[in-house]
């Protein structure tokens, strides 16, 4: 008896630890944001998506709906719109948007050949959307497949030097790719929350 006791103490943190990871897994997190060093996000007033269409074929794989994409991109425009920007039809705008979502890389697509620097896959790889863009100046740098499987990342890119500014996001926000238009549009909005909070 007395051994069984012991074991049971020496394995009950680790027993506790998977159950506490299990429960939590499926849970967003609150969105978080972190801005370049020296970037002012405050004087940023109009925008254009870094890639207006995409560069690379799109295919989805069968748990993916293309609705996604659209619902992103309609929502970020209507949040900025909110919050005082314009979008740029003519001219350089003040900043470039990109998003990603992130997703569990399946194993024959786990190549590093597919992606640029610092990136990895993503709903917007699925999207036909691929960003080149530098990152040296924000803290705390993660590429795109060290985030948890559905974390919505939303990108500032200043167009005068192709790096990235600003950065929103918020783990775990889209777990199910085939969300409507009212839970996407929610999710983008607390992310871009943070833009004020800074």
């Amino acid at each position: 008896m007395k051994k069984h006791t012991l074991l049971f103490f020496l394995y009950f943190p680790t027993l506790c630890f998977i159950a506490f990871s299990c429960v939590t897994s499926n849970v967003a997190s609150r969105p978080n944001a972190v801005a370049a060093t020296g970037a002012n996000t405050a004087k940023l007033r109009t925008y254009a998506w870094l890639q207006d269409q995409p560069v690379a074929p799109v295919a989805y794989d069968k748990d993916y709906n293309a609705t996604l994409n659209q619902h992103l991109r309609k929502a970020i425009e209507e949040e900025l719109q909110q919050k005082g920007f314009t979008k740029a039809t003519s001219g350089k705008p003040d900043v470039l948007l990109a998003y990603d979502v992130s997703v569990s890389v399946p194993v024959e697509k786990d190549n590093p050949a597919n992606f640029s620097d610092g990136f990895g896959y993503s709903y917007a790889y699925m999207s036909g959307y691929r960003y080149s863009y530098g990152h040296a100046t924000l803290p705390g740098y993660r590429a795109v497949d060290l985030y948890r499987s559905g974390t919505l990342i939303i990108d500032f890119v200043n167009p005068a030097t192709n790096e990235l500014m600003w950065r929103g996001w918020s783990e775990g926000a889209i777990s199910n790719f085939k969300a409507n238009y009212g839970t996407v549009h929610g999710e983008v909005e607390k992310v871009l929350e943070t833009l004020t909070k800074r």
